[in-house]
C-alpha cells in the first residue's frame, strides 16, 4: 500500500474518531401526558387549580388551543406511537407488527428511549412480550399495563388487577412496591432515574411520562386531600361559568363562543341536589383538583432535576391530555367488577375509596366544547396541549392551528433529525408542526387534507374548518334516519348547528372522502348502527364508549 493511500486512510480514521467525540447537541424530548384531564384543568388554560410549574412551562412556550387526541386512552396512545389513526395501527388493542413506532425510530437515530407510566397497547389477558413497550422501541420501561385500578399500593388492586406493574418486561409484585406507593410520584421518580442512568454518555433522550392520574379512581395522598376543601361548594354550574370566563380572558376559547352555553347532556342542575349529594359531589371535585395539583408538583420535581443537571435548556417539552374529561358516575367501574369500596364522605380520595366525579364536573372541565371522553365531538378530542423549547418563535403565545396527536411522531422525528418508517412498515399519516412553531405560518394540514377519526360507535372527518360526524351513541333519540352531521368549526366550535341542508355539496365531498378512507383501511361497518338500548350516565351517554377502548 503506497504512502499516499495510507495518509488518506489515516485522515479518514482521524476524522471519524473526531466526529465520534463531538457532543450530540440534538434536543432531549419529553412528552408529559395526564390521563383523562379536562381542557381547562390547568391555570394556563383557565383553571382555578394551582399549577404553577405547568403554567410556567406553558407560558414559556406556545399553547396549542386546537390540538386533538383520540377519543379514549388506548387509541390516543396508538396514534402517538404510530403517527396514524388507531384503526390503521391497532389490531385487537395492540400495535400491528408492521408499525414502526416513535421510540423505535428515535432509538435508531441514537436516542435513549424511556417510558414511565401507562402503556395500554397490550390488551388484557396473557399480555405477550411482543405487545409490550420493550418490543416497540423503549430501552427502559416502568409500565402499568392495567386499564383501571387504585393509584395506591392498595389491597383493592388484588381484586381489580389494578396495578399490573412491570419494569423492563418483568412483573413487579405488589408486596415489592413501597407501602407509600402513589402512581404520580413513582412514575416521576422512575423517569428521573432512567435519564440519570445514562446521562454521562452525552446521548439525547426521549422520555414519555405517561401519568395515570387523574383517571378514575379519584385519589390523592392524605396530605393533599384537603387542599381544596370548600372550594367547590357552589357547584359545577358555577365552575363552568368561571372556567369559561377565565379561558376567554386568556384567549384559550374563541370570542364567538356562546357564554350562556348549557351542555347538551346536562339533566341534573346543581340546585336540584340534596345537601348530602352536594357535599359528596363537591368532595369528589376537591380530590380531583388535588390530583391535578399533585401532578404539577411532580412535574416541578422533574423540571428541577433537569435544571440542576444542566439538561433543561436543551429539552423539548410536549404536554397533552390523552382525551377529554371522564364523565362516568361513581360506582360504574366497581359495579362492573362486583367490588365494594368505602365511598363515604370521610373516605373519599383515600386508598379505601374508588370515586368518580360525574358528568357535571366533567362538563365544567370540558366547556365550552360538546360532550366528553369517548366522543368524537370537540369535548372528547380537543385537549389541553402546549410545547416549550427555546426554538419556539411565539413564546407565551397561542396557536389555533388544527393539530393532532398523530402529528407528534413526525414532529419529533424532525426535531431529532431522524428517518421515518422504512418501506416495509406502514406510512405515517400525521404532519410535523415544528416548522409552524418555529416561525413558518403555513397551516400544518392545510385546507384540503382530510383527517379521519374512528370509534366503535362513531365516525368523524375534519377538512379545514369543516367537520363531518356520525355518532348515534350520543344522539338523544337515535333512529334509522339519523345521518351524518356537518359543522363549521371556525364559526361553531361547539358543534351546535348542523349545516347539512345549507351545504349539501360539502357534506357529499366529505362523505366521499370518508368512504375513500374506510375503503383504503378495509374498515368494517363503515356506517355504525344505532344501538338497541344505551345506558345513560346522569342523563348522558357520553362516557359509555370509553369503556370499550378505554
Amino acid at each position: 500500500m503506497n504512502e499516499r493511500l495510507l495518509a488518506v486512510l489515516w485522515v479518514a480514521v482521524w476524522w471519524a474518531a473526531a466526529a465520534a467525540q463531538q457532543p450530540d447537541t440534538r434536543p432531549n424530548i419529553v412528552i408529559i401526558m395526564p390521563d383523562d384531564m379536562g381542557y381547562t384543568d390547568i391555570g394556563a388554560f383557565g383553571a382555578e387549580i394551582r399549577t404553577p410549574n405547568l403554567d410556567e412551562l406553558a407560558f414559556s412556550g406556545v399553547r396549542l388551543t386546537n390540538f386533538h387526541s383520540g377519543p379514549t386512552c388506548g387509541p390516543t396512545r396508538a396514534m402517538l406511537m404510530s403517527g396514524m389513526t388507531s384503526v390503521e395501527s391497532l389490531t385487537r388493542g395492540a400495535l400491528k407488527p408492521n408499525v414502526q413506532s416513535l421510540p423505535e425510530l428515535l432509538r435508531e437515530a441514537g436516542y435513549h428511549t424511556y417510558l414511565s407510566g401507562k402503556w395500554q397497547n397490550n390488551p388484557p389477558g396473557r399480555r405477550p412480550p411482543e405487545n409490550g413497550a420493550l418490543a416497540h422501541g423503549f430501552e427502559k420501561a416502568y409500565v402499568r399495563d392495567a386499564i383501571i385500578g387504585s393509584h395506591f399500593n392498595a389491597p383493592a388492586n388484588v381484586n381489580t388487577g389494578g396495578l399490573e406493574m412491570k419494569e423492563n418486561g418483568e412483573d413487579i409484585r405488589m408486596q415489592d412496591l413501597p407501602s407509600d406507593f402513589f402512581s404520580t410520584a413513582a412514575f416521576t421518580d422512575k423517569a428521573i432515574e432512567y435519564i440519570e442512568s445514562n446521562r454521562a454518555d452525552g446521548r439525547p433522550w426521549f422520555t414519555w411520562l405517561a401519568y395515570t392520574a387523574p383517571h378514575i379512581p379519584l385519589q390523592a395522598p392524605d396530605d393533599w386531600l384537603d387542599r381544596y376543601e370548600g372550594h367547590y361548594d357552589a357547584g359545577y354550574d358555577v365552575l363552568l361559568r368561571q372556567r369559561m370566563a377565565r379561558a376567554r380572558e386568556l384567549g384559550i376559547i374563541p370570542g364567538n363562543i356562546d357564554v350562556d352555553y348549557v351542555p347538551p347532556s346536562r339533566t341534573v342542575r346543581w340546585e336540584t341536589l340534596t345537601d348530602e349529594e352536594k357535599a359528596h359531589s363537591a368532595r369528589t371535585m376537591e380530590v380531583y383538583a388535588a390530583m391535578i395539583e399533585n401532578i404539577d408538583f411532580h412535574v416541578g420535581r422533574f423540571v428541577n432535576y433537569l435544571k440542576q443537571s444542566g439538561q433543561f435548556d436543551n429539552t423539548v417539552f410536549i404536554f397533552m391530555s390523552d382525551n377529554g374529561a371522564e364523565d362516568l358516575l361513581e360506582g360504574f367501574y366497581t359495579a362492573r367488577m362486583g367490588i365494594e369500596f368505602d365511598n363515604s364522605l370521610e373516605k373519599l380520595g383515600t386508598a379505601e375509596s374508588f370515586p368518580a366525579y360525574g358528568i357535571g364536573w366533567a362538563e365544567a372541565s370540558t366547556a365550552p366544547f360538546k360532550w366528553t371522553k369517548g366522543a368524537l365531538t370537540e369535548g372528547g378530542v380537543r385537549v389541553t396541549a402546549f410545547v416549550a423549547h427555546s426554538a419556539i418563535a411565539d413564546k407565551g403565545g397561542l396557536d389555533d392551528d388544527y393539530m393532532t396527536v398523530m402529528d407528534i411522531l413526525p414532529t419529533l422525528l424532525e426535531i431529532a433529525d431522524a428517518e421515518g418508517p422504512g418501506p416495509d412498515h406502514l406510512p405515517v399519516r400525521g404532519k410535523s408542526f415544528w416548522p409552524r412553531l418555529t416561525g413558518d405560518p403555513a397551516s400544518t394540514h392545510g385546507e384540503s387534507e382530510a383527517i379521519p377519526y374512528v370509534t366503535a360507535e362513531a365516525r368523524a372527518l375534519v377538512r379545514g374548518e369543516w367537520k363531518l360526524i356520525y355518532d348515534l351513541l350520543r344522539m338523544q333519540e337515535p333512529t334509522e334516519d339519523t345521518d351524518w352531521e356537518l359543522f363549521n368549526l371556525a364559526d361553531d366550535p361547539q358543534e351546535m348547528n348542523d349545516l347539512s341542508n345549507e351545504y349539501p355539496e360539502i357534506r357529499r365531498e366529505l362523505m366521499t372522502a370518508w368512504e375513500d378512507f374506510a375503503g383504503a383501511v378495509a374498515l368494517n361497518n363503515n356506517r355504525p348502527q344505532a344501538p338497541s338500548s344505551v345506558p345513560r350516565a346522569n342523563g348522558s351517554m357520553a362516557g359509555m364508549a370509553g369503556m370499550t377502548a378505554e
